[in-house]
């Protein structure tokens, strides 16, 4: 059957097919070879339907249990043969691809076409795809493109693979398929940014050390850094190349100036802040300390240095060695003098734990948390203030950003003067509100997923909001331009649009209304204050305000 003209096949192209599994639709033929990888675009990963970067994907430091945690990819891979798709895939793809047509049809108004085959699409003397001649014109290039997802295998490689030496190769389960990432999503790529300068820093010492003749043992920070600003950091192509240039300039002549350029000096320190940001991870991977690259001694007094000069370079306003998105790091912004104090209280297994995992992987997170928690238990809560309502000045406006029911732990303090009039008050009145309401109403609801869906975090809740199918529950608090707004689904994330995470806020704050309904407790608005009332308590001449703010990320 003939195929409809070329700008309709490239319509009907346009968008990704999928998302699919490629367990479903890919078959055994569809792997990369030396010289053809298979390369993946607008690459994503997920774990617990969320978006998370490649550091996270690591198995936890310095621990030799397997990883069991599953992780989801999703990415677009350009179909080049036919071969490439298992039956199931080719079922699929037509399905898709010939609703597409009849849809396209029923909107212009024209006959429906012809039932199309991936077979004729690959035809090399009719059809479009797999041809050598195509159109000059690049927007008419066709490729059909598959959305597919599927499961991490093997941990992710960067400039450490033979069949990709310069980029970031991935491995599915699926046959243990493996990728070239070629492009990320953004977030994905935000979230990776510290994983990419570690091995860029890991790649760059392995140059290094492979040129030279210099014993291990002699191969500290101090060395690398001094190694590199005489060989690496200006090239001697670098005097005369100019990457972005202005043809008509006559000192310029393909690129490269006739006179010497005098490229920008770069300090010692600068390189040696970037060491410093991975010093933690040089001495915990266990990979990276059975590689005879640098020794483990000066390394591991030089990570102890770094967690000084950080914290001392804190206390005067400067951010120095910091890993990227981690420089406000709870386990790290405290005064190491100080810590090593508490490290010898600690138990002999916890204290090995912690210094064993101080960059990535959850167990660390989790076992930190719980040791500053149990350190400061008996620390009386101080984000929670209780006000008198006469003390609140007539002058304040209502803010609708502040007004969700959750309480936020990083509330600002109160005025010295309601602090003073109500000392009494929050003595009495902290241990029954702390004992009535869940630990979960009091902080900052996590964003949803990819899939857009929140669970209401209160055990035996179950609540769920799905911003793709909102319920008529859901929106009953919302106004009508922000239902509107959320119902036309023109928002790609919610992490990404404020206006949308703003109207998911406005929903998951209703919700926790409920909850504090249920518990016998009301909010209130008193001279532009927000706050929780008891209702139970009618013993109380006095009425008591708990104010309460959102955390503002």
């Amino acid at each position: 059957m003939p195929l409809p003209q070329h700008r309709i096949i490239a319509e009907l192209l346009r968008k990704p097919f999928g998302p699919y599994r490629d367990e479903e639709v890919l078959s055994a033929e569809c792997q990369s070879r030396p010289g053809k990888t298979l390369v993946l675009k607008s690459f994503q990963l997920a774990y617990n339907d969320e978006i998370i970067g490649l550091d996270e994907s690591e198995q936890p430091l310095g621990t030799g249990e397997v990883d069991t945690r599953q992780y989801r990819f999703r990415g677009i891979l350009s179909i080049h043969s036919p071969v490439w798709l298992s039956q199931v895939g080719v079922k699929r793809v037509e399905a898709e691809l010939n609703l597409r047509a009849n849809t396209r049809s029923m909107r212009e108004g024209e006959r429906p076409p012809p039932t199309m085959t991936i077979e004729g699409l690959f035809n090399k003397k009719t059809g479009y795809l797999g041809r050598a001649s195509l159109p000059n014109d690049d927007e008419l290039k066709l490729e059909l493109r598959l959305q597919i997802q599927g499961f991490k295998n093997f941990p992710a490689v960067y400039m450490a693979s033979k069949l990709v030496p310069d980029g970031l190769f991935w491995h599915s389960k699926d046959c243990n398929r493996a990728y070239e990432v070629a492009t990320m999503d953004v977030y994905t790529f935000q979230l990776s940014e510290n994983f990419f300068w570690r091995y860029r820093l890991l790649a760059l010492m392995k140059k290094i050390v492979a040129t030279t003749q210099t014993p291990k043992e002699k191969r500290t920070p101090e060395w690398f850094v001094s190694q590199y600003l005489e060989r690496f950091a200006h090239p001697a192509s670098d005097e005369h190349e100019r990457l972005i240039y202005n043809s008509a300039d006559s000192d310029i002549e393909e690129g490269r100036t006739y006179l010497p350029r005098h490229p920008r000096r770069i300090h010692r320190r600068d390189i040696l802040g970037l060491f410093a940001a991975q010093s933690e991870w040089f001495v915990t991977d266990n990979e990276v300390k059975r590689m005879p690259i640098f020794p483990f001694g000066p390394w591991n007094a030089f990570r102890k240095q770094v967690r000084k000069a950080r914290w001392q370079a804190a206390r005067n306003n400067v951010v120095w060695g910091w890993p990227i998105g981690r420089e406000h790091q709870p386990d790290l912004e405290s005064d190491p003098d100080s810590e090593e104090g508490d490290d010898e209280e600690d138990g002999e297994d916890t204290r090995n734990v912690v210094e064993r995992n101080p960059i990535i992987g959850k167990t660390n997170e989790v076992v930190r948390r719980k040791i500053d928690k149990a350190k400061t238990r008996r620390t009386p809560p101080s984000a929670w203030h209780v006000n008198d309502p006469s003390s609140s000045s007539s002058s304040d406006e209502f803010d609708p950003a502040r007004a969700h029911a959750y309480m936020s732990d990083f509330s600002g303090d109160s005025s010295s003067t309601a602090s003073d009039s109500s000392d009494e008050s929050v003595d009495e009145c902290l241990p029954e509100f702390g004992e009535l309401i869940p630990r979960q109403l009091s902080q900052v609801p996590e964003l949803p997923g990819p899939d857009n869906r929140w669970w209401c975090p209160v055990p035996d809740c179950g609540h769920m909001v799905d911003l793709q199918h909102l319920t008529r529950d859901d929106i009953k608090a919302l106004s009508a331009t922000t239902v509107f707004y959320l119902m036309e689904k023109k928002w790609r994330s919610i992490r990404e649009d404020e206006r949308a995470k703003q109207c998911f806020f406005e929903m998951v704050s209703k919700h926790y209304e409920d909850h504090f309904a249920d518990l016998g407790l009301r909010f209130v608005q008193t001279r532009g204050t927000v706050g929780i009332n008891s209702i139970r308590d009618k013993r109380r001449s006095q009425q008591v305000v708990v104010i309460v703010k959102e955390e503002l990320t």
